[in-house]
């Protein structure tokens, strides 16, 4: 690592320049965030961890932040360990508007500099590996989704994209001994966001496919699964919690879910002509921008016609094709495929491809310095007008920082994914003075607290069985625990989604949010993965050496005690004969 930042320091320092540049010509302005897309809820998420970290909870599943203290299962459904910093930020004293503003410039850091290191497992020369960074971070869908939409767990999976292609690519080619690569690639998507981890095992799998001669290898299948077993290993505290919530209890998500795949298709036409034009996004304009259509249409003439890289260009215009009403989408809308929501989505992938097409230079057209330069000005330039033209035409959503600052915790994104399908969203936002619900001729309560971490109150049902409903929306992990002689059943959901128990006897009574045995399971075997990772890298690490029998002596100098011998390593040291 301190090799890496030693050699590359100067261009992490571009790529840091770049990155703020880029948030400060758009996002930030003079006493105003420009703020679109699902930044509420991102702020909300922040917010939500910095929360929990200050109660000492460091790994919250649900919180009572969201929904004014109802709870809202986010942490759980939606990985958010890369907002730990933004969170800890929070939690230092900065404010909403720097925690948000600084989340947007390291994923920009983070894209560039993971994008550059691919680019040279690539085995690009270091122009050429800058090149790829910069028509992949640059690229106009990103940049839509990063300037308008502001999904920052679809930007935070796209950081990985770039290793997931190089060391796809190094696999077909006989280089698979560092498969911690790949599997720290597909771990980092997995960490960031659940769709985008889908939509690169799509990837990878028809890639795989496409090449099945070079990978029916019995050592690249090993390193396949080493690799694979990693990637669950690493990420079972974030997907097994999810499994348990979804056994047997149904969520909106599923239900009732706001976004109907075969809605959210484009017509070839428009495809084509808001990309030429590097349209603003919009639900209808969604494009991926005239450098990556021109590149994806000059390399699938020239791949096809050539046979080079056929299996990248396949993939690409598969992706294309899906994205259009082309596509038979509406016999695949209840299948698992529906679950990317918007096919559009792809346009990430296709822009890698085309990146690396570009940037890999078959065709040597960056060869030639000027053509080079007069490139990534394109590139420039096209960035800062679309940036421009995205502030521009919505100027409504200029906030001031005391507005932005503002955390509202009702916003738990538009289609409530995550709320079980028994819960009217509009009903909970009529309640927010949360109360709780009970027949009083059944049971007396008093002393109650209500607080965004737990509920408490005394109670006294008088030999009776009195049901309960909590302000709090269920989820698996809801624990009772009761301070007297009376007994309270285990929580369960109630015909609104909200939290039911059933009282008897007299006692106090404290509902709160605990970890459920999956979940400390899950984290354990996350843990203990990573315990292994670390004891394998320094195991190797304290086994790395040369050997003497491959190196060959350049002179011997002598010292006033003793002798120094300058080695030279080489190859072949067997066929190396001594001469008297």
């Amino acid at each position: 690592m301190k090799k890496l930042f030693k050699e590359n320091y100067l261009i992490l320092l571009l790529f840091l320049l770049l990155s703020t540049v880029l948030i400060g010509l758009v996002d930030w302005h003079l006493g105003y965030i420009f703020a679109t897309g699902d930044f509420h809820y991102h702020l909300d998420r922040i917010e939500t961890l910095a929360s929990s970290i200050k109660h000492l909870n460091f790994w919250p599943k649900v919180d009572g932040h969201f929904i004014g203290g109802y709870g809202y299962a986010s942490s759980l459904f939606y990985p958010d360990i890369f907002l730990y910093p933004a969170a800890l930020l929070r939690v230092a004293g900065a404010s909403p508007t720097i925690s948000y503003l600084f989340t947007l410039i390291m994923i920009n850091f983070v894209t560039m500099w993971i994008g550059y290191i691919a680019g040279k497992r690539l085995n690009l020369v270091p122009q050429k590996a800058l090149l790829f960074t910069f028509i992949y971070t640059f690229n106009a869908y990103r940049l839509q989704t990063l300037f308008s939409r502001q999904d920052l767990g679809e930007l935070m999976g796209m950081m990985f994209f770039p290793l997931v292609l190089s060391e796809l690519i190094n696999f077909k080619n006989g280089n698979f001994k560092q498969l911690h690569v790949l599997a720290f690639a597909m771990i980092g998507i997995g960490c960031s966001h659940t769709i985008s981890l889908f939509m690169i095992i799509c990837f990878s799998i028809m890639y795989v496919l496409l090449n099945i001669k070079s990978f029916l290898n019995k050592k690249k299948i090993i390193a396949i699964l080493k690799a694979a077993g990693l990637t669950l290993g690493i990420t079972a505290g974030i997907y097994l919690p999810i499994l348990e919530q979804m056994h047997g209890q149904r969520y909106a998500l599923t239900t009732d879910p706001l976004i109907n795949i075969t809605n959210e298709v484009i017509s070839m036409q428009d495809l084509l002509k808001n990309s030429l034009m590097n349209q603003v996004f919009h639900a209808d304009t969604v494009n991926i921008g005239a450098v990556i259509l021109i590149g994806l249409i000059i390399y699938t003439i020239y791949n096809l016609s050539h046979t080079k890289n056929v299996d990248l260009t396949v993939i690409m215009l598969f992706f294309f094709v899906a994205c259009t009403n082309i596509f038979p989408w509406k016999y695949l809308s209840h299948s698992v495929f529906a679950v990317i929501q918007f096919p559009w989505r792809f346009f990430s992938i296709i822009s890698l491809i085309v990146a690396y097409l570009l940037s890999n230079d078959d065709l040597k057209l960056f060869d030639n310095k000027f053509f080079t330069c007069s490139f990534v000005l394109i590139i420039a330039l096209l960035s800062i007008g679309l940036g421009q033209q995205t502030v521009s035409s919505s100027t409504d959503r200029l906030e001031s920082y005391k507005t932005f600052n503002k955390i509202d915790s009702y916003y738990i994104g538009a289609g409530h994914e995550y709320l079980p399908s028994q819960v009217s969203y509009p009903e909970v936002l009529d309640h927010k003075n949360r109360v709780i619900n009970y027949d009083s001729s059944n049971v007396d309560i008093n002393d109650s607290t209500i607080n965004r971490q737990y509920i408490a109150f005394n109670f006294n049902t008088y030999g009776k069985t009195a049901k309960i409903q909590l302000p709090l929306i269920y989820y698996k992990g809801y624990q009772t625990e009761v301070y007297g002689t009376g007994k309270s059943t285990s929580p369960r959901i109630s015909k609104t989604g909200l939290t039911n128990i059933d009282l008897t006897g007299s006692g106090t009574v404290k509902i709160q949010y605990e970890n459920t045995f999956i979940q400390k399971i899950s984290l354990m075997i996350s843990a203990l993965t990573l315990l292994f990772v670390g004891l394998e890298f320094l195991n190797k690490k304290r086994h790395t050496y040369i050997s003497v029998s491959d190196e060959v002596p350049i002179f011997v100098m002598p010292t006033e005690y003793n002798y120094v011998f300058v080695y030279q390593i080489v190859d072949g040291v067997d066929n190396i004969t001594s001469t008297d």
